[in-house]
């Protein structure tokens, strides 16, 4: 099984490859190119045609009604398909894509989106799913040299979502910034990201290590 004579290149990075399955043995036209009946076709390689076009037509396109009317299987997929709920996943993994759904790392979406939302805090605070009322504590109180931000889920401090700790040196930069986020809990702690930075003449930053688990 190869690819058809419309497409006889392959791509070096990534693939959204196609089988033409249809029940009426005739050949069928994806983003206006046409694939034979038992031939294949990467998507990616059709000019114009990004990752985000297939995951639209995957959602609501022609994707969609071509692998619901089983024209087509999918026989190859590595793009970012994390978005999917669980409903649509479980529609593609039958139409074929076993890769993609899933972060390679290990993490799950979920985690995915907790790793997200902390990263996020770090420059924002609290947004997207989280409720309105998040109260910030800055310790020591009054000091212009803080080690610790916390933001929690109500100002009765009931339960930590996520905290900032900072390591100064002598000329009171930071040489080591920690954020920790928090489970629902509000005490086990799901991600922490560690940025530990080098100064040039002890004040000016130069450079720094981000680290995240």
């Amino acid at each position: 099984m190869g690819m058809d004579s419309f497409a006889p290149y392959l791509k070096i990075n990534g693939c959204f490859v196609v089988l033409n399955t249809s029940p009426q043995v005739k050949t069928i036209n994806i983003f206006q190119y046409p694939i034979n009946y038992g031939q294949t076709r990467d998507l990616l390689m059709i000019p114009g045609v990004a990752e985000q076009d297939i995951r639209a037509s995957l959602l609501k396109g022609e994707l969609n009604h071509k692998i619901r009317a089983k024209d087509i299987i999918v026989i190859c997929s590595d793009i970012d398909l994390l978005q999917f709920n669980m409903a649509q996943k479980t529609f593609l993994q039958n139409a074929g894509v076993v890769n993609g759904l899933e972060i390679i790392s290990g993490l799950t979406p979920a985690e995915h989106q907790t790793l997200r939302q902390l990263i996020h805090f770090i420059d924002q605070g609290p947004g997207d799913g989280f409720a309105s009322g998040a109260y910030k504590e800055i310790l020591p109180n009054g000091s212009p040299f803080p080690t610790s931000m916390t933001w929690y889920l109500d100002a009765g401090k009931t339960q930590k979502l996520v905290e900032k700790l900072v390591t100064y040196n002598a000329n009171q930069v930071p040489t080591t910034i920690v954020w920790n986020m928090y489970d629902e809990d509000g005490a086990t702690i799901i991600h922490t990201v560690t940025d530990t930075i080098v100064y040039t003449n002890n004040v000016f930053e130069s450079n720094r290590t981000r680290s995240i688990s």
